[in-house]
């Protein structure tokens, strides 16, 4: 007869316990652990035959200025209303726009307070860099500049930009199944990534070259 040590034994049965936990009501309920199936979304949590999903095709021609440090775009959006609703306007992500000096991300940015700056140590004093990050982020000239937004014939499409989000007003209703065609001209500076963040930008080296990085870097259908 094959026998385990004690210690052993005591810790396999506390295993089982704990890995029991959760199932020690026959009669608990399954939507307290898993969501409730329906037409979107199986028991399995497959699509289910309601499931959609809108698509956005993008055409974009981009050109970097080194020298300005700066890129600027134009393009089409191709937007395919898979949903079952009608839709009056589209909604955009304009993610760069949290370098505008007067955004909510450049106004909410903390810095030590003035009780920190006077004890003046390594640990609670004001550092440079801390100092040169408040000083750009009132200074730099963010954000995008969106030049024209036009439907396919070429007209202006009306739009309005809230901080970072920019709504398009459609001339005709998109109807389920449809899709709707327009273009966006854009720019913007590139921030320095060491002094503002981010997950882009550009990077300064001694021998007066620029590493570039980039992302969130064109106006985007908003999920």
């Amino acid at each position: 007869m094959f026998r385990l040590p004690i210690g052993v034994a005591a810790l396999c049965l506390a295993t089982s316990a704990f890995a029991a936990a959760p199932f020690d009501d026959k009669f608990r309920q399954l939507d307290e652990l898993l969501p409730t199936p329906g037409a979107i979304r199986t028991a399995s949590g497959a699509p289910g035959h309601a499931y959609w999903q809108q698509r956005a095709d993008y055409t974009i021609r981009a050109t970097l200025d080194e020298s300005k440090r700066a890129l600027s775009g134009a393009g089409t959006v191709t937007y395919h209303n898979n949903s079952p609703d009608t839709l009056k306007y589209l909604w955009l992500q304009l993610d760069q726009n949290i370098y505008k000096p007067g955004s909510d991300a450049r106004q909410s940015a903390a810095l030590p307070s003035r009780n920190a700056w006077t004890g003046a140590t390594a640990q609670t004093g004001l550092k440079f860099d801390g100092l040169r990050t408040l000083l750009e982020q009132q200074t730099f000239p963010g954000g995008f500049d969106i030049l024209a937004v036009k439907d396919a014939n070429g007209r202006a499409l009306p739009h309005t930009i809230n901080k970072t989000m920019m709504r398009i007003d459609l001339p005709q209703p998109l109807k389920p199944g449809a899709r709707v065609t327009f273009s966006i001209d854009w720019r913007y500076n590139i921030n320095e990534q060491k002094v503002l963040g981010g997950r882009a930008g550009y990077e300064k080296f001694d021998d007066n070259n620029d590493l570039f990085e980039f992302a969130q870097w064109f106006p985007r259908m908003a999920a």
